[in-house]
């Protein structure tokens, strides 16, 4: 039986080490699993000031100098212009801009009608899924599922949305950029996740934000990632910048008409715009103080005390040692003031 017993054991022990191998956690394992997980921030994918100044731009508006920009008209009409131009990307892929004016709307509604993501959702016919996906202040982690012609599978975007208002608001920029799936995976296998897409809506009001008539550039480009044929491309030129721009012009009516609420990105727009003035005030409000106080410092007056009143009795001379002692003490100021000064 001792024999069983041990031969029993010695089996255990010649599998034991290889078990354990095999349970003990792997570091670069784990961390090589780690980097793989999505790990989606607002930081990399904020835009900079700069950005949204550059669709700040008069001559955008104006569609001066298109031509020497490398961009080819496809539509000239009253009150709307259609460029494209091709992108620097491997395959052959435009980009895309529209620049037109509306006059029977306001900007504010024109901005809203398209940000509202309830709202778009009920103008929008091209659109499977639409919703917000996170959200911070004024940016928004959006995702799009878009309609395709069959047999196309619906294109799925997931994107990062920001509102921008000038200091004079009478101009609003909305900048969108698409999110890797890295970052953010896709939820479902049925789409075609888009890894290429930008989009800007510049708006410049006529008047004021609220008062009808208004200027706008957009400006967009995306890979549908297909060989699509000839005909899909025109479908997706033709529901793209013009056919967009119409439906929110009709939706933005609709507002107007019917008092319809919807959720406004101008609000939180403006907030940050003040919010990021009144920090640029108190700081500048600092750097001025303690540039007062430093200067004040260096410059601050010696109090003679040649002038001091005798008192009643006489007093004795005192030492050159007796006075340099005297100096670690704080005596009153001979300034209206009640705060002690160090008599040096």
């Amino acid at each position: 039986m001792e024999l069983h017993q041990q031969w029993a054991r010695l089996k255990w022990k010649r599998f034991k080490l290889p078990i354990r191998n095999l349970l003990k956690p792997d570091r670069r394992f784990l961390r090589r699993f780690l980097l793989q997980l999505p790990h989606f921030s607002f930081k990399s994918h904020d835009f900079s000031e700069d950005q949204f100044l550059d669709g700040n731009h008069s001559k955008d508006f104006d569609a001066r100098d298109e031509k020497a920009q490398g961009w080819e008209m496809l539509v000239q009409e009253k009150d709307l212009k259609v460029f494209r131009r091709r992108t620097k990307a491997q395959y052959e892929i435009y980009e895309y801009k529209c620049v037109g004016s509306y006059y029977d709307i306001s900007p504010r509604t024109f901005l809203d009608a398209q940000n509202d993501l309830e709202y778009r959702k009920e103008w929008d016919d091209n659109i499977i899924t639409l919703e917000l996906l996170e959200e911070e202040e004024d940016q928004e982690l959006v995702r799009w599922v878009a309609k395709y012609p069959y047999p196309m599978y619906p294109r799925e975007y997931i994107y990062v949305r920001r509102t921008w208002i000038s200091e004079d608001e009478k101009t609003a920029v909305v900048n969108s950029d698409v999110v890797l799936p890295q970052e953010y995976p896709s939820t479902s296998s049925s789409n075609v996740r888009v890894c290429s897409y930008t989009s800007r809506m510049a708006i410049r009001a006529h008047k004021t934000w609220n008062d009808h008539g208004l200027d706008y550039v957009l400006t967009y480009s995306d890979n549908p990632e297909a060989n699509i044929p000839r005909y899909v491309y025109n479908w997706i030129v033709n529901h793209g910048g013009p056919y967009f721009l119409g439906q929110a012009h009709k939706a933005a009516r609709e507002i107007e008409a019917k008092g319809k609420v919807v959720r406004s990105a101008v609000e939180k727009a403006l907030k940050r715009r003040r919010r990021q003035e009144t920090t640029a005030a108190d700081e500048q409000t600092a750097t001025v103080n303690e540039a007062t106080a430093s200067e004040a410092g260096e410059a601050a007056p010696e109090v003679d005390t040649s002038d001091a009143t005798p008192t009643s009795e006489p007093q004795e001379p005192r030492s050159e040692s007796q006075t340099k002692e005297s100096c670690s003490e704080c005596a009153p100021s001979q300034s209206p003031s009640s705060e002690p000064l160090c008599v040096n």
